[in-house]
Protein backbone atom coordinates (compact mmCIF):
# COMPACT_ATOMS: atom_id res chain seq x y z
CA UNK A 1 0.00 0.00 0.00
CA UNK A 2 3.25 2.44 0.60
CA UNK A 3 3.64 2.20 -2.89
CA UNK A 4 0.49 3.71 -3.63
CA UNK A 5 0.85 6.49 -1.57
CA UNK A 6 4.24 7.45 -2.84
CA UNK A 7 2.79 7.24 -6.78
CA UNK A 8 0.10 10.04 -6.10
CA UNK A 9 1.90 12.12 -4.29
CA UNK A 10 4.92 11.77 -7.15
CA UNK A 11 2.37 12.39 -9.65
CA UNK A 12 0.82 14.90 -7.90
CA UNK A 13 4.32 16.74 -7.85
CA UNK A 14 4.87 16.14 -11.20
CA UNK A 15 2.10 17.61 -12.60
CA UNK A 16 2.31 20.81 -10.04
CA UNK A 17 0.38 23.52 -12.06
CA UNK A 18 -2.88 21.33 -12.55
CA UNK A 19 -2.74 19.56 -9.34
CA UNK A 20 -2.47 23.46 -7.75
CA UNK A 21 -5.33 25.13 -10.08
CA UNK A 22 -7.35 21.39 -9.13
CA UNK A 23 -7.01 22.09 -5.81
CA UNK A 24 -7.83 25.65 -6.01
CA UNK A 25 -11.23 25.08 -7.72
CA UNK A 26 -12.21 22.78 -4.43
CA UNK A 27 -11.10 26.23 -2.47
CA UNK A 28 -13.55 28.19 -4.16
CA UNK A 29 -16.45 25.44 -3.87
CA UNK A 30 -16.16 24.85 -0.38
CA UNK A 31 -15.53 28.27 0.93
CA UNK A 32 -18.62 28.90 -1.41
CA UNK A 33 -20.74 26.62 0.35
CA UNK A 34 -19.37 26.80 3.59
CA UNK A 35 -19.84 31.31 4.21
CA UNK A 36 -23.34 31.10 2.36
CA UNK A 37 -23.84 28.38 5.06
CA UNK A 38 -22.37 30.08 7.85
CA UNK A 39 -24.70 33.12 7.17
CA UNK A 40 -28.07 31.57 7.17
CA UNK A 41 -26.69 29.50 10.86
CA UNK A 42 -25.81 32.91 12.18
CA UNK A 43 -28.56 35.07 10.96
CA UNK A 44 -30.70 32.42 12.74
CA UNK A 45 -28.96 32.39 15.60
CA UNK A 46 -28.88 36.51 15.95
CA UNK A 47 -32.85 36.14 15.79
CA UNK A 48 -32.66 33.62 18.84
CA UNK A 49 -30.57 36.22 20.35
CA UNK A 50 -32.78 38.91 19.75
CA UNK A 51 -36.22 37.11 20.43
CA UNK A 52 -34.74 35.85 24.03
CA UNK A 53 -33.73 39.43 24.61
CA UNK A 54 -36.86 41.38 23.49
CA UNK A 55 -39.44 38.52 24.54
CA UNK A 56 -39.43 34.69 24.96
CA UNK A 57 -42.03 32.88 22.60
CA UNK A 58 -43.68 31.50 25.07
CA UNK A 59 -45.31 35.23 25.41
CA UNK A 60 -48.10 37.05 23.97
CA UNK A 61 -48.89 40.84 23.52
CA UNK A 62 -52.28 41.78 23.43
CA UNK A 63 -54.23 44.97 22.90
CA UNK A 64 -57.41 45.96 23.78
CA UNK A 65 -59.45 49.41 22.27
CA UNK A 66 -59.43 52.38 24.53
CA UNK A 67 -62.75 53.93 23.51
CA UNK A 68 -66.63 53.37 22.17
CA UNK A 69 -68.92 51.03 23.57
CA UNK A 70 -67.01 47.66 23.70
CA UNK A 71 -65.87 47.69 27.04
CA UNK A 72 -65.78 44.25 27.09
CA UNK A 73 -62.81 44.36 24.77
CA UNK A 74 -61.01 46.60 27.08
CA UNK A 75 -58.22 45.76 29.11
CA UNK A 76 -58.93 46.06 32.78
CA UNK A 77 -57.75 44.45 35.61
CA UNK A 78 -60.68 42.36 35.78
CA UNK A 79 -60.52 41.17 32.35
CA UNK A 80 -56.64 40.35 33.43
CA UNK A 81 -57.86 38.02 35.85
CA UNK A 82 -60.09 36.25 33.58
CA UNK A 83 -57.30 36.15 31.12
CA UNK A 84 -54.83 34.53 34.05
CA UNK A 85 -57.60 31.83 34.53
CA UNK A 86 -57.40 30.69 30.98
CA UNK A 87 -55.77 27.23 31.03
CA UNK A 88 -52.03 27.43 29.54
CA UNK A 89 -51.81 31.16 31.56
CA UNK A 90 -49.36 30.97 33.66
CA UNK A 91 -49.45 35.33 34.59
CA UNK A 92 -50.19 38.08 32.38
CA UNK A 93 -48.51 41.67 32.80
CA UNK A 94 -50.79 45.18 32.63
CA UNK A 95 -49.07 48.08 30.13
CA UNK A 96 -49.97 51.57 30.51
CA UNK A 97 -48.46 53.74 27.97
CA UNK A 98 -48.86 57.28 28.90
CA UNK A 99 -47.61 59.22 25.34
CA UNK A 100 -44.92 62.33 26.43
CA UNK A 101 -42.60 64.62 25.64
CA UNK A 102 -39.28 64.42 27.81
CA UNK A 103 -36.47 66.55 27.96
CA UNK A 104 -32.72 65.47 28.51
CA UNK A 105 -30.52 68.74 28.81
CA UNK A 106 -30.43 70.26 25.32
CA UNK A 107 -32.53 67.41 23.80
CA UNK A 108 -36.34 66.84 23.29
CA UNK A 109 -38.22 63.66 22.42
CA UNK A 110 -41.41 62.42 21.94
CA UNK A 111 -41.68 59.16 23.98
CA UNK A 112 -43.72 56.58 26.05
CA UNK A 113 -43.38 56.49 29.39
CA UNK A 114 -44.52 52.50 30.36
CA UNK A 115 -45.38 51.78 33.33
CA UNK A 116 -44.72 47.63 33.93
CA UNK A 117 -45.35 46.04 37.14
CA UNK A 118 -42.24 45.22 39.21
CA UNK A 119 -42.34 41.21 38.44
CA UNK A 120 -41.73 42.06 34.57
CA UNK A 121 -39.23 44.73 34.93
CA UNK A 122 -37.42 41.94 36.70
CA UNK A 123 -36.68 40.09 33.77
CA UNK A 124 -35.75 42.98 31.90
CA UNK A 125 -31.70 42.76 31.36
CA UNK A 126 -29.94 45.94 33.13
CA UNK A 127 -27.09 47.56 31.53
CA UNK A 128 -26.03 49.86 34.50
CA UNK A 129 -28.13 51.34 37.82
CA UNK A 130 -31.39 49.46 39.36
CA UNK A 131 -34.77 48.82 38.28
CA UNK A 132 -37.40 51.76 39.68
CA UNK A 133 -38.87 51.52 43.22
CA UNK A 134 -42.27 49.81 43.62
CA UNK A 135 -43.06 52.07 46.38
CA UNK A 136 -42.04 55.94 45.78
CA UNK A 137 -44.26 58.58 45.17
CA UNK A 138 -43.24 60.09 41.96
CA UNK A 139 -42.16 57.51 39.59
CA UNK A 140 -38.29 56.63 38.72
CA UNK A 141 -37.77 56.18 34.93
CA UNK A 142 -35.42 53.17 33.56
CA UNK A 143 -34.08 54.42 30.23
CA UNK A 144 -35.00 51.43 27.23
CA UNK A 145 -31.14 51.59 25.89
CA UNK A 146 -32.00 53.08 22.43
CA UNK A 147 -34.46 55.75 24.04
CA UNK A 148 -31.97 58.01 23.26
CA UNK A 149 -31.90 57.70 19.78
CA UNK A 150 -35.70 59.42 19.48
CA UNK A 151 -34.25 62.38 21.43
CA UNK A 152 -33.25 65.61 18.62
CA UNK A 153 -30.68 68.24 19.97
CA UNK A 154 -33.06 71.45 19.92
CA UNK A 155 -30.91 73.97 18.17
CA UNK A 156 -28.59 71.55 15.78
CA UNK A 157 -31.29 68.98 14.54
CA UNK A 158 -29.16 66.18 15.10
CA UNK A 159 -30.15 62.82 17.45
CA UNK A 160 -28.51 62.20 20.31
CA UNK A 161 -26.80 58.57 18.74
CA UNK A 162 -25.20 61.18 15.87
CA UNK A 163 -23.99 63.19 18.75
CA UNK A 164 -22.05 60.41 21.01
CA UNK A 165 -21.16 58.53 18.56
CA UNK A 166 -17.42 59.11 18.19
CA UNK A 167 -17.60 59.66 21.97
CA UNK A 168 -18.57 56.44 22.77
CA UNK A 169 -16.23 54.58 20.23
CA UNK A 170 -13.33 56.72 21.64
CA UNK A 171 -14.09 55.74 25.28
CA UNK A 172 -14.32 52.06 24.20
CA UNK A 173 -11.06 52.39 22.79
CA UNK A 174 -9.46 54.15 26.04
CA UNK A 175 -11.58 51.72 28.65
CA UNK A 176 -10.86 48.47 26.26
CA UNK A 177 -12.82 45.61 27.35
CA UNK A 178 -14.32 46.82 30.35
CA UNK A 179 -15.97 50.02 28.53
CA UNK A 180 -17.74 47.12 26.01
CA UNK A 181 -18.99 44.46 28.89
CA UNK A 182 -20.80 47.88 30.22
CA UNK A 183 -21.95 48.72 26.02
CA UNK A 184 -20.03 51.83 26.03
CA UNK A 185 -22.85 53.76 27.35
CA UNK A 186 -23.14 57.38 28.96
CA UNK A 187 -23.66 57.17 32.64
CA UNK A 188 -27.63 58.40 33.09
CA UNK A 189 -28.33 56.74 36.57
CA UNK A 190 -28.77 59.11 39.00
CA UNK A 191 -29.67 61.83 36.87
CA UNK A 192 -33.09 63.63 36.16
CA UNK A 193 -35.25 64.40 33.22
CA UNK A 194 -38.31 66.65 32.51
CA UNK A 195 -41.24 64.74 31.63
CA UNK A 196 -44.16 66.73 29.89
CA UNK A 197 -47.80 65.49 30.26
CA UNK A 198 -49.71 67.42 26.85
CA UNK A 199 -53.15 67.72 28.02
CA UNK A 200 -56.51 69.33 26.42
CA UNK A 201 -56.39 72.84 25.42
CA UNK A 202 -52.88 73.23 24.99
CA UNK A 203 -52.71 72.07 28.92
CA UNK A 204 -48.93 70.87 29.83
CA UNK A 205 -48.04 69.08 32.89
CA UNK A 206 -44.15 69.23 33.79
CA UNK A 207 -42.10 67.11 36.43
CA UNK A 208 -38.91 66.05 36.56
CA UNK A 209 -37.71 62.33 37.28
CA UNK A 210 -35.03 60.78 38.43
CA UNK A 211 -33.29 57.96 36.04
CA UNK A 212 -32.26 54.79 38.29
CA UNK A 213 -31.10 52.97 35.27
CA UNK A 214 -31.00 52.13 31.63
CA UNK A 215 -31.17 48.50 30.01
CA UNK A 216 -28.29 46.20 28.55
CA UNK A 217 -27.53 47.31 24.92
CA UNK A 218 -28.58 44.32 23.65
CA UNK A 219 -32.58 44.66 24.89
CA UNK A 220 -33.22 47.36 21.82
CA UNK A 221 -36.03 48.94 23.89
CA UNK A 222 -37.07 52.49 22.74
CA UNK A 223 -39.76 53.44 25.52
CA UNK A 224 -39.18 54.62 29.44
CA UNK A 225 -40.26 52.35 31.89
CA UNK A 226 -41.42 53.09 35.66
CA UNK A 227 -42.98 50.86 38.32
CA UNK A 228 -47.09 50.62 37.07
CA UNK A 229 -48.22 51.06 40.65
CA UNK A 230 -46.54 53.87 41.07
CA UNK A 231 -47.47 55.57 37.81
CA UNK A 232 -51.02 55.12 38.58
CA UNK A 233 -50.82 56.81 41.94
CA UNK A 234 -48.63 59.90 40.34
CA UNK A 235 -51.20 60.41 37.49
CA UNK A 236 -53.95 60.55 39.88
CA UNK A 237 -52.04 63.12 41.79
CA UNK A 238 -51.20 65.30 39.18
CA UNK A 239 -54.74 64.98 37.25
CA UNK A 240 -56.69 67.98 36.13
CA UNK A 241 -59.86 69.01 35.04
CA UNK A 242 -59.48 67.49 32.30
CA UNK A 243 -58.84 64.16 33.19
CA UNK A 244 -55.88 61.31 33.87
CA UNK A 245 -53.10 61.75 31.42
CA UNK A 246 -53.30 59.12 29.05
CA UNK A 247 -56.59 57.38 30.48
CA UNK A 248 -59.35 57.54 27.76
CA UNK A 249 -62.95 59.24 28.53
CA UNK A 250 -66.00 58.00 28.22
CA UNK A 251 -69.15 59.24 26.37
CA UNK A 252 -69.54 62.10 28.48
CA UNK A 253 -65.89 62.90 28.48
CA UNK A 254 -65.47 61.34 31.73
CA UNK A 255 -62.34 58.57 33.16
CA UNK A 256 -63.76 55.27 33.64
CA UNK A 257 -64.03 54.45 36.88
CA UNK A 258 -61.48 51.67 36.21
CA UNK A 259 -58.18 51.76 35.05
CA UNK A 260 -57.88 51.13 31.06
CA UNK A 261 -54.29 49.41 29.92
CA UNK A 262 -53.62 49.54 26.30
CA UNK A 263 -51.56 46.33 26.41
CA UNK A 264 -50.74 43.21 28.42
CA UNK A 265 -48.25 40.39 27.88
CA UNK A 266 -49.79 36.70 28.40
CA UNK A 267 -47.08 34.01 29.48
CA UNK A 268 -48.09 30.76 28.40
CA UNK A 269 -46.61 27.44 30.32
CA UNK A 270 -45.42 25.77 27.08
CA UNK A 271 -44.32 27.14 23.64
CA UNK A 272 -46.86 24.15 22.09
CA UNK A 273 -49.46 26.39 23.87
CA UNK A 274 -49.02 29.66 22.40
CA UNK A 275 -51.25 29.58 19.46
CA UNK A 276 -54.16 27.65 20.92
CA UNK A 277 -53.55 30.49 23.99
CA UNK A 278 -53.78 33.44 21.45
CA UNK A 279 -56.60 31.65 19.35
CA UNK A 280 -58.38 32.29 22.52
CA UNK A 281 -57.42 35.67 23.14
CA UNK A 282 -58.53 36.83 20.03
CA UNK A 283 -62.37 35.01 20.26
CA UNK A 284 -62.65 37.29 23.58
CA UNK A 285 -61.81 40.34 20.78
CA UNK A 286 -58.08 41.30 21.49
CA UNK A 287 -55.62 41.98 19.18
CA UNK A 288 -52.44 39.57 19.16
CA UNK A 289 -48.92 39.40 18.74
CA UNK A 290 -46.40 37.05 19.86
CA UNK A 291 -42.90 36.28 18.75
CA UNK A 292 -43.52 32.52 18.01
CA UNK A 293 -45.60 33.45 14.95
CA UNK A 294 -43.30 35.96 13.84
CA UNK A 295 -40.50 33.15 14.88
CA UNK A 296 -42.67 30.40 12.81
CA UNK A 297 -42.48 32.96 9.60
CA UNK A 298 -38.75 34.34 9.94
CA UNK A 299 -37.85 30.61 9.84
CA UNK A 300 -39.16 30.11 7.13
CA UNK A 301 -37.72 32.45 5.34
CA UNK A 302 -34.61 31.71 6.61
CA UNK A 303 -34.68 27.86 5.79
CA UNK A 304 -35.19 29.74 2.01
CA UNK A 305 -32.50 31.56 2.42
CA UNK A 306 -30.21 29.14 3.34
CA UNK A 307 -31.27 26.75 0.34
CA UNK A 308 -30.42 29.35 -1.73
CA UNK A 309 -27.25 30.50 -0.40
CA UNK A 310 -26.50 26.63 0.14
CA UNK A 311 -27.72 26.26 -3.41
CA UNK A 312 -25.58 28.85 -5.27
CA UNK A 313 -22.56 27.49 -2.88
CA UNK A 314 -23.09 23.91 -3.83
CA UNK A 315 -23.25 25.02 -7.83
CA UNK A 316 -19.30 26.23 -7.10
CA UNK A 317 -18.32 22.95 -5.60
CA UNK A 318 -19.81 20.61 -8.22
CA UNK A 319 -17.68 23.10 -11.26
CA UNK A 320 -14.77 22.27 -8.90
CA UNK A 321 -15.64 18.43 -8.99
CA UNK A 322 -15.74 18.43 -12.57
CA UNK A 323 -12.44 19.92 -12.34
CA UNK A 324 -11.24 16.87 -10.31
CA UNK A 325 -12.94 14.50 -13.00
CA UNK A 326 -11.16 16.07 -15.83
CA UNK A 327 -7.60 16.19 -14.12
CA UNK A 328 -7.85 12.83 -13.44
CA UNK A 329 -9.46 11.77 -16.64
CA UNK A 330 -6.30 13.64 -17.97
CA UNK A 331 -4.06 12.09 -15.76
CA UNK A 332 -5.84 8.55 -16.40
CA UNK A 333 -4.83 9.19 -20.77
CA UNK A 334 -1.13 10.97 -20.19
CA UNK A 335 0.12 7.69 -17.20
CA UNK A 336 -1.62 5.22 -19.84
CA UNK A 337 1.69 4.00 -20.46
CA UNK A 338 2.78 3.82 -17.12
CA UNK A 339 -0.35 2.14 -16.32
CA UNK A 340 0.33 -0.99 -18.62
CA UNK A 341 3.93 -1.40 -16.80
CA UNK A 342 2.67 -1.55 -13.36
CA UNK A 343 -0.10 -4.26 -14.80
CA UNK A 344 3.27 -5.57 -16.41
CA UNK A 345 4.89 -5.88 -13.14
CA UNK A 346 1.41 -7.80 -11.80
CA UNK A 347 0.04 -4.95 -10.48
CA UNK A 348 -4.19 -5.99 -9.99
CA UNK A 349 -7.23 -4.49 -11.26
CA UNK A 350 -8.14 -3.30 -8.01
CA UNK A 351 -5.06 -1.72 -6.84
CA UNK A 352 -5.01 0.47 -10.13
CA UNK A 353 -8.96 1.66 -9.03
CA UNK A 354 -7.33 2.30 -5.65
CA UNK A 355 -4.58 4.56 -6.44
CA UNK A 356 -6.70 7.32 -8.71
CA UNK A 357 -9.33 7.20 -6.05
CA UNK A 358 -6.99 7.98 -3.89
CA UNK A 359 -5.32 10.78 -5.71
CA UNK A 360 -8.71 12.46 -6.16
CA UNK A 361 -9.88 12.12 -2.98
CA UNK A 362 -6.39 13.67 -1.61
CA UNK A 363 -7.14 16.40 -4.05
CA UNK A 364 -10.55 16.84 -2.80
CA UNK A 365 -9.32 16.60 1.14
CA UNK A 366 -6.51 18.93 0.57
CA UNK A 367 -9.09 21.57 -1.00
CA UNK A 368 -11.23 21.35 1.31
CA UNK A 369 -8.81 21.54 4.41
CA UNK A 370 -7.89 24.81 2.97
CA UNK A 371 -11.48 25.83 2.18
CA UNK A 372 -12.34 25.53 5.54
CA UNK A 373 -9.20 27.58 7.02
CA UNK A 374 -9.87 30.26 4.43
CA UNK A 375 -13.90 30.40 5.30
CA UNK A 376 -13.24 31.34 8.83
CA UNK A 377 -11.33 34.26 7.86
CA UNK A 378 -13.32 35.46 5.51
CA UNK A 379 -16.66 34.67 8.14
CA UNK A 380 -14.38 36.10 11.19
CA UNK A 381 -12.89 39.05 8.92
CA UNK A 382 -15.10 40.06 6.33
CA UNK A 383 -18.55 39.44 7.46
CA UNK A 384 -18.59 39.46 11.13
CA UNK A 385 -16.48 42.34 11.12
CA UNK A 386 -15.90 44.40 7.54
CA UNK A 387 -19.87 43.96 6.58
CA UNK A 388 -21.09 44.62 10.59
CA UNK A 389 -19.26 47.56 10.41
CA UNK A 390 -20.13 49.16 6.18
CA UNK A 391 -24.31 47.83 7.48
CA UNK A 392 -23.92 50.06 10.50
CA UNK A 393 -24.97 47.91 12.71
CA UNK A 394 -24.08 47.06 16.32
CA UNK A 395 -20.76 46.39 17.51
CA UNK A 396 -20.60 42.44 18.00
CA UNK A 397 -23.48 41.46 15.45
CA UNK A 398 -22.22 37.57 14.63
CA UNK A 399 -24.07 37.43 10.72
CA UNK A 400 -21.94 34.48 9.93
CA UNK A 401 -21.44 31.31 12.19
CA UNK A 402 -19.08 27.87 11.13
CA UNK A 403 -20.11 25.04 13.72
CA UNK A 404 -17.61 22.21 13.90
CA UNK A 405 -20.34 19.77 12.26
CA UNK A 406 -20.50 22.30 9.24
CA UNK A 407 -16.22 22.12 8.71
CA UNK A 408 -16.50 18.53 9.47
CA UNK A 409 -19.11 18.27 6.96
CA UNK A 410 -17.63 20.14 4.32
CA UNK A 411 -14.67 18.55 4.71
CA UNK A 412 -15.61 14.58 4.79
CA UNK A 413 -17.68 16.14 1.45
CA UNK A 414 -15.37 17.15 -0.43
CA UNK A 415 -13.47 14.09 -0.01
CA UNK A 416 -16.55 12.33 -0.74
CA UNK A 417 -17.22 14.08 -4.26
CA UNK A 418 -13.32 14.09 -4.78
CA UNK A 419 -13.61 10.04 -4.57
CA UNK A 420 -17.39 10.25 -6.88
CA UNK A 421 -15.30 12.33 -9.52
CA UNK A 422 -12.22 10.36 -9.85
CA UNK A 423 -14.29 7.34 -10.11
CA UNK A 424 -15.33 6.51 -13.92
CA UNK A 425 -11.63 7.39 -14.61
CA UNK A 426 -9.96 4.88 -12.14
CA UNK A 427 -12.49 2.68 -13.18
CA UNK A 428 -11.14 3.04 -16.70
CA UNK A 429 -7.91 2.85 -15.98
CA UNK A 430 -8.29 -0.35 -14.04
CA UNK A 431 -9.73 -2.17 -16.89
CA UNK A 432 -7.31 -1.19 -19.24
CA UNK A 433 -4.95 -4.13 -21.11
CA UNK A 434 -1.11 -4.22 -21.19
CA UNK A 435 -1.75 -4.61 -25.11
CA UNK A 436 -4.32 -1.33 -25.34
CA UNK A 437 -1.73 0.63 -23.46
CA UNK A 438 1.12 -0.15 -25.96
CA UNK A 439 -1.09 1.08 -28.95
CA UNK A 440 -2.31 4.63 -27.63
Amino acid sequence: MTWIWHLCFANMKLRGVRTALTILGVVIGVISIVSMLAIGIGMKQELYSMLELSGSITEITIYGVSGGKRTDRMLTDRKLEEIKKLENVEEAYPGLSVPVSAEYNQYTGYISLTGRPGSYLKQLKLGEGSLPESDGIKPQILLGSNAMDLFIHNSLGKSYAQMHEKDEEEQQESKGEAAQESGGQQTFTGESMKIIFEGEQEERLEYRMNICGVTHKDTYLYDIYCDIDVLKKYLKQIATDNGIPGQPKDENGNNYSYWIYDSATVKVDDAEHVEKVEKRLQDMGFQTYSNKEFLDSTQRSIKIAQFVLGGIGMIALIVAVIGIGNTMATSVYDRIHEIGILKVLGCDPDELLNLFLLESGILGGIGGLIGIFCSYGIVAFGVNTLAVKLLAMPKGTTLAVIPFWLAAAAFFFAVLLGVAAGYFPARWAAKLRPVETVSQ
